[in-house]
């Protein structure tokens, strides 16, 4: 019979370069389920038990921690070793007292952050889609795949969301115009931190360019690349950001 659907099984040199892992050590990695995050860019539980924060020492602890529940993931529970974590979600190991959230490094692969208890309780979101749903409400979706539904008129994809956890109350919105603070989650300036300066809008299925001041340097960037992560100065803690 032919075969259903993709492989269930993941080979390390075959793995996303987003993953932080040695190539050479095992042939197999975990390959994470279908989630809020594309499996490009997301992270296993399991990897993330075991491999970046070093809690069990073989899969079957790490897996035994999950499905007990102590692991949360933007204030819930998660308890599959192949859910997916990606950029800017929440990570919280109760019984440690520690959490962290997911960001990029300047090569562009995912890692855990160390945050403040201040931080534990919000979310950065970008907004991808906006669409009009039943009694005209408008519907948000976000880049982890969350999605909102109310009087939102005045957002627009590219925005940056400041969310409460684990309810996902609005409690700040970033435009993205001109002066907004961005970080960069691709391209050869993936992890840099700057200051929206200009928009060159393309014609045609090409992306827009958008010109970053990082200090005395200047870059860009397609616009798919640029999250907006506050207004003066990122809300929130960043690799390599005082």
């Amino acid at each position: 019979m032919a075969r259903k659907g993709q492989s269930k099984h993941l080979k390390r040199y075959a793995a996303p370069r987003t993953l932080k892992l040695s190539r050479k050590s095992f042939p197999w990695t975990v390959k994470p389920s279908p989630g809020p995050h594309p499996s490009g860019s997301a992270i296993p539980l399991r990897l993330l038990v075991r491999d970046y924060l070093s809690s069990a020492r073989t899969a079957r602890e790490a897996d035994r921690i999950i499905s007990e529940g102590h692991v949360l993931v933007d204030g819930r529970a998660r308890r599959s070793p192949k859910f997916p974590v990606g950029l800017m979600d929440v990570l919280q190991l109760p019984t440690l007292n520690r959490s962290y959230r997911v960001l990029l490094d300047h090569r562009g692969r995912l890692v855990p952050h160390e945050i403040d208890k201040s931080e534990v309780s919000l979310k950065l979101c970008k907004v991808v889609r906006k669409n009009i749903v039943g009694g005209k409400r408008v519907q948000l979706t976000f880049h982890d795949g969350k999605t909102l539904v109310g009087d939102l008129s005045d957002f627009k994809p590219g925005d940056g969301v400041k969310l409460s956890l684990p309810d996902l109350k609005i409690l700040e919105h970033f435009s993205f115009e001109r002066g907004a603070t961005a970080l960069i989650t691709g391209g050869k300036n993936v992890g840099k931190v700057g200051k929206v300066i200009d928009t060159k809008l393309i014609e045609g299925a090409q992306p827009n360019i958008i010109t970053i001041e990082a200090g005395d340097e200047r870059f860009q960037a397609p616009e798919r690349y640029v999250f907006v992560v506050g207004k003066e100065r990122p809300v929130i803690q960043l690799l390599g950001v005082t």
